[in-house]
């Protein structure tokens, strides 16, 4: 389905790899559901991006509507495997991080400092072992070496390396350090699967049926009843768009959402502010700069910290 706007089309149409793969873009999530599962009142009718499925059946597991929309109808299909229960894949994304572990490991990281790293609960403890034992200089270097934009172009699309924060590698490597600041490792399964490759544990099954949905998500809001939705788990759809893409994003967000909606959306872009709206530190994936939570209300308005908003 092509947009009906000129120059204002999705740029995930084309998935934010340069080539495109034989496989799904994501096998797994790197988004912390507890942020939606928190911000969503219960049994909301929630418009989802599917992405790999766990979202999804994580919300519906819990009593929401949910309405999963995906562009990629590879990625949609996969989605809805998962949420049937059907077991996990490796996709693009988990391919590229699993060559970056094994770069990495050239460092000194070796499966045991991460077993034992990944063991503590204490964060204090888990700082002091980062900084003596896996934050070194060679590793500082590694990281930056691997996400620069040179480095990056060669897999990812122009547009969605373009939208990336300055030193983003640096970047990286402070939110992770947040992380082990605020959160216990040996609880966060996201720890386990950026730094082992390690599966999440899969949601319960859904106690309310998911509706699955192959479009673009501004087309498909626009064309949506209006208050057709109280939530929104939009993921990070807005990294790489141009301006009248988001535009449109949001004109078709604030047609579908009732006046009381809730918005989380996510970008790796640095914040522009310090806003209470910004829950990245809480978000236990770690990777993201800004985790957005907001009343559709304030859509557009003010000193947003992130594209979407």
């Amino acid at each position: 389905m092509l947009s009906r706007f000129e120059g204002s089309s999705s740029p995930w149409r084309r998935g934010p790899f340069r080539i495109q793969s034989k496989h799904v873009v994501f096998g797994q999530s790197y988004e912390d559901i507890r942020i939606e599962l928190g911000a969503f009142r219960q049994k909301s009718r929630v418009f989802s991006i599917a992405g790999a499925g766990y979202a999804a059946r994580t919300l519906a597991a819990v009593g929401h509507r949910v309405t999963a929309v995906d562009i990629d109808p590879r990625q949609l299909a996969y989605s809805k495997s998962r949420a049937e229960g059907e077991p996990s894949r490796l996709g693009t994304v988990e391919r590229v991080l699993a060559l970056g572990r094994g770069l990495v490991a050239l460092a000194g990281w070796n499966r045991g400092k991460l077993e034992a790293f990944l063991n503590l609960s204490e964060c204090t403890e888990q700082t002091e072992y980062w900084d003596r034992w896996l934050d070194t200089p060679l590793w500082r270097a590694a990281v930056d070496a691997l996400l620069s934009p040179s480095l990056l172009g060669f897999c990812y699309a122009g547009p969605f390396v373009a939208s990336l924060p300055r030193e983003f590698g640096r970047q990286v490597r402070r939110r992770l350090r947040r992380c082990w600041a605020s959160h216990p490792n040996r609880s966060n399964p996201y720890a386990a699967a950026l730094l082992l490759g390690q599966p999440l544990t899969d949601p319960d099954p859904p106690v309310t049926p998911i509706q699955f949905v192959c479009a673009d998500a501004a087309d498909f809001l626009e064309r949506a009843p209006r208050s057709s939705f109280d939530a929104f788990a939009l993921s990070n759809i807005g990294d790489g768009a141009p301006p009248k893409y988001l535009h449109r994003l949001r004109s078709a967000i604030q047609h579908a959402a009732t006046p009381d909606a809730i918005v989380v959306s996510r970008t790796f872009a640095e914040p522009v502010s310090d806003t209470a709206e910004n829950c990245a530190a809480l978000d236990r994936s770690m990777l993201w700069g800004v985790v957005d939570v907001r009343p559709v209300s304030t859509l557009g308005k003010g000193d947003a910290p992130c594209s979407i908003c």
